[in-house]
Order: structure tokens, then C-alpha cells, then sequence
């Protein structure tokens, strides 16, 4: 009986950890599963109960017991062959209404007041088409997480969230698969376009009220011909568009929402949550880090980078130091937005010193626009690299790697997006791409 308990723990600890590696967003654990998760804790306490009585009994009574323990037996066989679940453990979560967000650090009234604005234009019939326009960094996608995480928190409006980002690279098949894969659907690239944009637009249907949020969208597109149904006061759904040009917001016909940089109040709490309250400590920093803040421009990405690189440093040359080459760097752009951001991130780049750490921050340019890097590979591949310096064995090693990933995400050089993986924004990505070229081209 012993062994046979034995048998069943283990069976039960390889289902435990079966169920870890396939739940995830829009499954859920199967009920017969969950059943025989508790039937096998049933039956472990009743044995070990069982163990105790025959261990403590006479001689006369364990033929008793004896037929206890056979019927205990025949009944762990059961609930082992029934728990082989060769077909899995989990099944799609109808209950499922889209996926939840970090909230992103962005404080203030500006923020609020846009998400406000945003959320109103959702909950009313009268706009269907939303645009979300505004300069590179200056916090588009964050606060539509905000609006994303809102939408979800309130469910009786629509049926389901969809978030996709579109970036540069997507053409109509690749936006058509993004849509399908984040409502766990595949659209076999077999098909011709016009029965692909079908499928798709049947898959949306089924959905009922739906709120359709594409991030990062670069170029203008036509709904039907990706196969997307165009939202109506009679369907109940709603599109929602993030993009850094007005241009697109124009041709698809949307409500325009400008994102304006933050207010001189606003930046600067916001850069105070990221250095640390300490600064207002230190009297003589204070105006020196103000200035700092100023050359961020209101930009919610660089704010958030350069005050991050910045934290838990109170010398004042340090500081002034920092302030001089912000300047110097801002004199050296010609204009072009974008390179104005690129420049201020830059500083959180050169903060990081350490040139081994600095060439593995760079690596993670190398994987495509938005990807989900893995965070244990990327460590991996940094010591294969000879990026992280030996600390004697493989394990101190990884730790060590640890501790550098932690730096990158806390410079906001990269951003931890869960389920042990880690993403760089577009922009952080285009500035890593900038710096391998002036070096490998110097």
C-alpha cells in the first residue's frame, strides 16, 4: 500500500506541474483535473490514517483491516489509470475577457484626464473609431493599458478586450494572424485573402461586443480588407488606434485624440517618483535635477529613463555632470523628433558604464520589434558571449546574469512584461540599433 501511495504522489506532483505548464491566459484547469487533484489528497490522508490503524492494532483485527487496505489499494489503481489525462489538462476559458496590463508609472492629471476622455468616447454610441496620435514616447500605449485594464475591471459593456500591437512589419496576413492569435485563433495562410479576411471577420463576430485596440499602427489600412467588421452603434463594438501619425488617424477615419507632452508639473512628479523622494532632501540637488527633468522635454519615456538611471545618486557633480551632456546632446539634433527622444534615452545608455553591461543590453537589439526575450536565454546567451564575468560556476553565473537583467529593467532599458520574459520599446530598440552602428562602423 505504501508503495502504491508513493506511486500516486508522484503521478500527482507530475500533474501539479503539468497544470503549471499549460495554464495560461484563456485556459483553465479541466474539472475532472481539479477532481482528481483532490481525490488524490483524499486518498493520501486516508491511507496514512490506515498505516496509523494497522500499525497500532492486534494481531486478530488486521485480518479486518486487511480488507481495508486491498480496497484502498484497488481504489489508488483506479484513480491512477484515470489520471493519465492523455488529452490535457486545461480547456479554453469562455469566462476569458482579455488580457490585464502592468499598470505603467504615469502620474498626473493629463494622463487621467485622457484616459477619461478615451473611455468616454468607448461608453457612448456616438464614436466608434478612436485615434490616438502623439509624438514617439510621449505615452500612447501607456495610457492605453490604462484603458485596456479599465475595460476589463468593468465587463458588462463588451464581451471581450482585444490587444494587438501592429508595428512596422505588419502586412495584411501578419495583422490578420496577430488578431486571430490573440483570441487564441489560427487562420491557416493556405487561404486566399478575401476567405482569410472572412474567417477573420466571422472569428470577431462570434465575439460579440468587442473593443478592438491596435497599438503602434504606422500606416493606414482598410478594415475589410483585413477582415475586420466596421464598428457600428448597432454591433456595440469599438476600434481603437494608436499611432504617431494624424495622417492615419484621417484616412481610417477615426475620432483624433492627441497625446500632448505633461506639463511642467506633472514631469516633474513624475520624475521624482522615479529618482526617489530622497532628492528633496538635498537641498543644493534640487535645482540641478529640475533641469535634468526640463531637458526630458514632458516626454513620459524619457523622464521615466533618465530619473531611473539617475536614482540613489546625491553628489552634486555627478548630477551637473549629467545635466552638461543632456544639454550638449540636445544642441547636437537637428530637429527631427524622434532623434530627440533616441538622444535622451541615450543618457540611460551611458549610465550603465560598465562596457559588459552595456554590449548586453545591446545584444537584446538583435531579437525582433517587440519580442518577448526569455529571460533565462538571454542570460544564457550573454555567458556563452563571455558578456558576464565568470564567477566560478555556472550557478553564480546565472546569478550574476540575474543581477544585470534586474540593472537593464531598472533603467527602463528593458521592461519586464511577466511570464519570465522582458521587451524593449520600439524606441529604446532604435537607439540600441543606432549605437552598434556608430560602433561598428567607427
Amino acid at each position: 500500500m505504501k508503495r502504491k501511495r508513493d506511486e500516486l504522489n508522484g503521478q500527482k506532483e507530475d500533474t501539479t506541474s503539468r497544470i503549471k505548464a499549460e495554464l495560461h491566459p484563456r485556459k483553465k484547469v479541466k474539472k475532472e483535473v481539479e477532481l482528481w487533484v483532490e481525490n488524490a489528497k483524499r486518498i493520501n490522508v486516508e491511507i496514512q490514517n490506515l498505516e496509523s490503524e494497522v500499525e497500532a492494532s492486534s494481531f486478530l483485527s488486521r485480518g479486518f483491516l486487511g480488507k481495508n487496505v486491498c480496497k484502498k489499494i484497488e481504489e489508488v489503481e483506479e484513480l491512477l489509470e484515470k489520471g493519465r489525462f492523455s488529452d490535457g489538462l486545461v480547456v479554453d476559458d469562455p469566462s476569458w475577457t482579455g488580457q490585464a496590463f502592468p499598470t505603467p508609472s504615469l502620474v498626473g492629471e493629463t494622463i487621467k484626464l485622457k484616459k477619461d476622455e478615451i473611455l468616454g468616447y468607448l461608453m457612448n454610441n456616438e464614436v466608434v473609431k478612436i485615434g490616438v496620435h502623439g509624438m514617439p514616447g510621449v505615452g500612447k500605449t501607456s495610457v492605453m493599458k490604462l484603458v485596456n485594464n479599465e475595460l476589463l475591471n468593468d465587463a458588462d459593456k463588451f464581451n471581450i478586450v482585444v490587444w494587438v500591437t501592429v508595428s512596422g512589419e505588419s502586412g495584411v496576413v501578419e495583422l490578420q494572424n496577430k488578431i486571430a492569435r490573440a483570441m487564441d485563433a489560427v487562420i491557416s495562410e493556405d487561404e486566399d485573402g478575401t476567405i482569410r479576411a472572412g474567417i477573420l471577420s466571422e472569428i470577431l463576430g462570434q465575439k460579440g461586443r468587442y473593443v478592438l485596440i491596435l497599438d503602434d499602427v504606422r500606416e493606414h489600412f482598410s478594415l475589410e480588407e483585413v477582415g475586420i467588421p466596421e464598428p457600428s452603434a448597432s454591433n456595440g463594438s469599438k476600434l481603437v488606434l494608436t499611432t504617431r501619425s494624424l495622417d492615419v488617424c484621417r484616412h481610417m477615419d477615426c475620432r483624433q485624440i492627441k497625446m500632448e507632452t505633461l506639463p511642467e508639473a506633472d514631469a516633474w512628479r513624475l520624475f521624482l517618483e522615479k529618482v526617489g523622494q530622497d532628492l528633496m532632501n538635498i537641498a543644493d540637488l534640487v535645482p540641478v535635477a529640475r533641469s535634468v527633468a526640463e531637458h526630458c522635454a514632458g516626454l513620459p519615456l524619457a523622464i521615466i529613463a533618465v530619473a531611473s538611471s539617475m536614482k540613489g545618486e546625491y553628489s552634486l557633480p555627478i548630477w551637473r555632470n549629467s545635466f552638461n551632456e543632456l544639454n550638449r546632446n540636445v544642441h547636437s539634433i537637428n530637429g527631427d523628433v524622434k532623434d530627440m527622444v533616441i538622444q535622451r534615452l541615450r543618457f540611460s545608455y551611458d549610465r550603465l558604464l560598465d562596457p559588459k553591461i552595456q554590449k548586453c543590453f545591446l545584444i537584446c537589439a538583435a531579437y525582433p520589434e517587440y519580442f518577448g526575450i526569455h529571460k533565462e536565454q538571454l542570460i544564457r546567451n550573454w555567458i556563452r558571449g563571455q558578456l558576464v564575468d565568470n564567477m566560478g560556476d555556472m550557478q553564480a553565473n546565472l546569478d550574476r546574469g540575474q543581477a544585470i537583467l534586474r540593472k537593464l529593467v531598472d533603467n527602463c532599458l528593458l521592461e519586464d512584461v511577466g511570464n519570465g520574459r522582458v521587451k524593449m520599446h520600439d524606441l529604446v530598440r532604435d537607439m540600441a540599433l543606432r549605437i552598434q552602428h556608430q560602433l561598428y562602423s567607427s
